[in-house]
């Protein structure tokens, strides 16, 4: 199994990058390896059992669902699924001192679909995973900057 990890160390309480990460559904179509993203359901995105729709930039559209949330540990997972292609995405925040945490992102592509799915894609991939910690910052920062 391939698993991407990227860690990034932010000046903000970890409470504030929680709620960040709670409202996931505004900041990540602004990821450069995504093209939107579509739910039902009203306002209320973070929640075990959600299910959602990402459509990358190349127009595949992949299944997703937020499979478990541990408020306390400021921890999620969210597994996503288009055909055979499985991919578990863990998020995390840690809190290091009363104003600084690190932000977490492990994305693994379980199987012999995710193996492959590496050879050709783990440039994008990798990418990805540092960029996504970018976004949520800086949404973090944006949103919460008052606080």
């Amino acid at each position: 199994m391939k698993t991407y990890t990227d860690k990034l160390v932010v000046n903000m309480k970890a409470d504030i990058a929680w709620e960040a990460l709670k409202m996931m559904d505004r900041w990540l179509p602004s990821l450069s390896t995504n093209q939107a993203i579509y739910f039902e359901g009203g306002e209320d995105f973070f929640y075990e059992g959600r299910k959602y729709d990402v459509v990358t930039k190349e127009g595949i559209k992949m299944a997703c669902e937020i499979s478990e949330v541990k408020e306390e540990n400021f921890w999620i997972e969210i597994h996503a699924r288009h055909s055979l292609l499985h991919s578990i995405l863990n998020c995390q925040v840690v809190p290091l001192t009363s104003s600084t945490c690190q932000l977490v992102r492990i994305q693994s592509y379980p199987g012999f679909v995710g193996f492959l799915f590496n050879l050709f894609f783990k440039r994008r991939e990798a990418g990805e995973t540092s960029e996504y910690l970018e976004v949520w910052k800086n949404y973090a920062q944006n949103q919460f900057q008052t606080l």
